[in-house]
């Protein structure tokens, strides 16, 4: 199936994909980052005089990927998103628009989407422990009647 990005891109020779990520301060004012990856290709004439394309390449001043972006850190304020991955692209990757909302807190009462400031040692959850079994007794209970734990013959 070719999809409507890959049919736009039928005789261009360039494309690029953008990850537009836009910071949202607590005061409204906004702040727009782009990242941009660029592909190149070339016609290639055939025999017969038709015209094919090469494959898509990333040209040679554009970045390989949309880069990790960690949410620059503002005094008193914590984002809804402190952090995202790098990503690879290709020529029809659909651009794309994260927009990332910074919120006040204070110290006293912290939401528990946001990291604590240093003042406070964070909470760090710690799943319980399992219940340690005795494997060699639930070995025993299940082989009990066929055989003992040596491979020989249960007697009755």
């Amino acid at each position: 199936m070719v999809t409507v990005e890959e049919q736009q891109l039928t005789n261009a020779l360039t494309a690029k994909s953008t990850r537009t990520i836009v910071l949202v301060d607590v005061d409204g004012t906004q702040q727009e980052i782009k990242q941009t990856v660029r592909f190149q290709r070339s016609k290639v004439p055939t025999a017969d005089g038709q015209v094919t394309y090469s494959q898509w390449v990333i040209q040679p001043d554009s970045p390989k990927e949309w880069a990790e972006f960690d949410a620059p850190e503002i005094k008193g304020c914590a984002p809804d998103r402190a952090f995202l991955p790098s990503e690879q692209v290709n020529a029809w990757t659909p651009d794309s628009k994260i927009v990332i909302v910074y919120n006040k807190f204070d110290n006293e009462r912290l939401d528990d989407r946001y990291t604590k400031t240093s003042s406070r040692p964070p909470l760090i959850h710690r799943p319980a422990e399992p219940k340690k079994t005795n494997i060699l007794h639930g070995l025993g209970l299940r082989i009990a009647g066929l055989t003992s734990l040596f491979g020989l013959r249960h007697a009755n």
